[in-house]
């Protein structure tokens, strides 16, 4: 990890341990509102997800985060290089709106560590945040590992299943 990514990190940590939140599991049964972040590469596991909470009546947002490699059209729910500043941490006027939604699930498709949606993760005002990561300091109510299959659609899949099994143990 170089200096600009160690120096964004503690910021992060900083603007996190200032923010007072309690986890709470998201009922299926009920019209939710749910938020997916996701890359370029993952756009079949992002559609799986749409089917499936617009299936179970879900207001279902999505915002992709593009690397380096990619030149997307610029779009209100979309992060590029462009749209960090010097230090790698998102500017505000871009990812304001969509950390700010009143989410009663964020998922996170990014299986690789990536700092745009770690940022966006740990600020978000989600209610209940799942997504996968290596590290024991996670910014997920709810991480599942999938050291063996880094795959997005596996992932949602997980997600989807262990959702399904914490609405199961809630509504006993």
């Amino acid at each position: 990890m170089g200096l600009k990514e160690k120096y964004a990190y503690r910021k992060l940590r900083k603007l996190v341990a200032a923010q007072k939140r309690t986890p709470v599991i998201p009922n299926l049964a009920l019209h939710s509102k749910v938020g997916v972040i996701w890359q370029p590469s993952e756009k079949p596991a992002v559609q799986y997800l749409r089917d499936y909470f617009n299936r179970h009546g879900a207001i279902f947002r999505d915002y992709c985060i593009f690397d380096s490699d990619s030149n997307p059209a610029a779009e209100a729910n979309s992060l590029t290089v462009n749209d960090l500043n010097w230090w790698g941490i998102p500017k505000p006027e871009k990812v304001g709106d969509f950390i700010e939604m009143e989410l009663d699930l964020l998922l996170c498709l990014a299986a690789e560590k990536n700092f745009a949606a770690d940022y966006i993760t740990a600020l978000s005002h989600a209610k209940f945040k799942i997504g996968s990561s290596e590290a024991d300091d996670s910014y997920f109510d709810l991480n599942i590992k999938i050291d063996q299959n880094k795959d997005a659609m596996f992932l949602a899949e997980q997600q989807i299943f262990y959702l399904a099994q914490l609405n199961n143990r809630t509504d006993s």
